[in-house]
C-alpha cells in the first residue's frame, strides 16, 4: 500500500499536512494545522518531498510546546527590519572611544553576526538567505509577481494560470526563494521535477513560457542579477520531440456514428439538457465556437428578406466578428430561444471561471454529457464540432477564404485586405451543409 502519512492531495496536487495540537494552536497563529502544497502530482515524488516539511513544523510544534519563538521566522522577520535600516542609514561617523565608524558599517557588522549565528542553528542556507535579505541584495519572488500579473496581456483565466504556475514553483524552491536565488542551474533542477512529475512537454513548456515572460520583465526593471545576461527559463529543449517519441494526438472532425450519439443522447439533467441539444445542432450547422454561442443576445439575430441571421459582435480576433446565416434546420431553435424576456439567447447561464464567461460551466457539463455518450475520447471536445463542419466544408469543395469567413478565422492577404465577402452568397453556403440522412434527420429533430 502507497505510503501517504502526512500526504493529502487537493486535486491533482499533494500537499504535506500536519496536525497541531489544540493547546498549542493560540501560540501558533491559531491554526488548526500545518498544510504546505508540493507542487507535484506523483507520489512518489510527495513522499521524498515532504519529510523537510514535516521536520520542520515537528520543530516549530516543538517551540510551541516550549513556549519559544520560532527563530528562523523570527530571522527573517528581523531580516527586513535590517533592510529598512541601510535604507535609512546613512555614511555619517560615529564615535566609539577612540573607534570610528559608518552607521552603514556597523549595521552590516550586527548582520555578519546574526548571520553566523544562524548558521550554526539553521544551516547555511538559511544564513545565507538572512544575510542577503537584511542587506538588501536579495528580492523575493513573492513580493514582485503580483505586479507582473496586473500588467502582464491575457484574460482572467490566462493570468489565473501564471499565478498557479508561479506559486508552484515556489511551493518548491521556498517561500523565501529570491530573484538572485534562481539561476539557470536551480531552473534546470525545476525542470527535471516537472519532467519526472509526468508533465507532458506542452505543459511543461507552458510552465516556462510563464516563468520566463515573468523574468523578461524582472530584467526590465534590473531587479535581476546583472551577471546573469541570460533568462534561465529559456533554451531548456523541452518543446524538442525525439525521434522515437509518439507524435502527439491531435483535434479531428467527428465521424458520422458519434454524430449521431451526440444528437440522439440526452443530458441526464434538465438543467442543461435543452441547452446541449440546441448548442450542439448550432455548432453543426454554422461551425460556430461555444462562447460565441452562448454570447448570443436576442438583439443579435435579425430577420431578412432572405431569412434569420446572427452577428458575433466580439471574439478571439477581429475575424471572429462575422454575421453568418442561420441553416433552414435551426430556424425552429432560433425562434423558439427568441421567446421570452431575458435578453440572452441562451437563457439562465451562470458565469464562471476567471472571465465569468457564460459558457464556462456548459463547456464543464458538456464534457460530463459526450463521456455520457460513449463520445470521451482526447479532442472529441465541443471544439470537434467546429472541426467536423469545417471538414464538411472542404468535402464540398467550398473555398477555404469562405469558410474562414464563416468560422472567423484571418483569411489570407488577399482576400483579407482587399475583400470584406459582403458580395458573397454566404446562405447558398451554409444550406450545402449535409452529413448523409441519418445526422440530417436527427438534426432536424431537437
Amino acid at each position: 500500500m502507497a505510503d501517504t502519512k502526512y500526504l493529502q492531495k487537493k486535486g491533482n496536487t499533494w500537499r504535506v499536512v500536519v496536525e497541531i495540537p489544540k493547546p498549542l494552536r493560540p501560540a501558533l497563529e491559531g491554526k488548526p494545522r500545518f498544510i504546505k502544497s508540493l507542487g507535484t502530482e506523483s507520489l512518489t515524488d510527495a513522499n521524498r518531498l515532504k519529510h523537510q516539511h514535516v521536520a520542520e513544523f515537528k520543530r516549530r510544534i516543538k517551540l510551541a510546546e516550549k513556549g519559544q519563538a520560532d527563530p528562523r521566522a523570527a530571522a527573517m522577520q528581523a531580516a527586513f527590519a535590517f533592510r529598512e535600516a541601510f535604507a535609512s542609514a546613512d555614511n555619517d561617523y560615529l564615535e566609539h572611544g577612540d573607534q570610528e565608524s559608518t552607521a552603514a558599517s556597523e549595521l552590516l557588522a550586527v548582520v555578519n553576526r546574526e548571520a553566523e549565528a544562524l548558521l550554526e542553528t539553521e544551516g547555511p542556507e538559511a544564513a545565507r538567505l538572512f544575510r542577503s535579505l537584511a542587506t538588501g541584495k536579495a528580492t523575493l519572488i513573492r513580493d514582485q509577481y503580483p505586479t507582473w500579473l496586473t500588467i502582464c496581456n491575457g484574460t482572467e483565466q490566462t493570468k489565473a494560470q501564471h499565478k498557479s504556475t508561479i506559486k508552484r514553483y515556489l511551493a518548491w524552491a521556498g517561500e523565501y526563494m529570491s530573484i538572485q536565488g534562481t539561476d539557470r542551474r536551480k531552473a534546470g533542477e525545476y525542470v527535471q521535477l516537472l519532467r519526472d512529475d509526468g508533465l507532458s512537454s506542452k505543459t511543461i513548456q507552458r510552465h516556462l513560457s510563464t516563468l520566463a515572460s515573468l523574468w523578461s520583465w524582472l530584467m526590465s526593471k534590473g531587479l535581476t542579477d546583472p551577471s546573469e545576461r541570460d533568462n534561465p527559463w529559456r533554451g531548456h529543449g523541452v518543446g524538442k520531440r525525439s525521434s522515437g517519441s509518439k507524435r502527439k494526438a491531435v483535434r479531428k472532425g467527428l465521424t458520422n456514428d458519434k454524430l449521431l450519439k451526440l444528437l440522439k443522447g440526452r443530458y441526464k439533467t434538465p438543467r442543461y439538457a435543452n441547452v446541449l441539444s440546441d448548442l450542439t445542432r448550432l455548432a453543426l450547422l454554422h461551425g460556430t465556437r461555444l462562447d460565441e454561442l452562448c454570447a448570443l443576445k436576442k438583439a443579435d439575430v435579425e430577420k431578412l428578406k432572405d431569412g434569420y441571421w446572427f452577428s458575433i459582435t466580439e471574439g478571439k480576433t477581429e475575424a471572429a466578428i462575422r454575421q453568418i446565416p442561420v441553416h433552414t434546420l435551426a430556424v425552429p431553435i432560433i425562434q423558439r430561444r427568441l421567446a421570452g424576456a431575458d435578453e440572452y439567447l441562451f437563457a439562465g447561464l451562470v458565469p464562471g471561471g476567471p472571465d465569468l464567461k457564460r459558457s464556462w460551466n456548459v463547456s464543464k457539463a458538456y464534457g460530463r454529457f459526450r463521456k455520457q455518450v460513449g463520445v470521451s475520447a482526447p479532442f472529441e471536445d465541443f471544439h470537434a464540432l467546429r472541426k467536423t463542419f469545417a471538414d464538411l466544408m472542404e468535402s464540398l469543395e467550398v473555398p477555404e477564404s469562405t469558410v474562414q469567413l464563416i468560422i472567423g478565422h484571418e483569411r489570407g492577404f488577399t482576400y483579407g485586405v482587399y475583400s470584406t465577402g459582403q458580395r458573397m452568397n454566404l446562405r447558398k453556403v451554409i444550406e450545402k451543409v449535409d452529413y448523409g440522412p441519418d445526422v440530417m434527420k436527427a438534426l432536424a429533430s431537437p
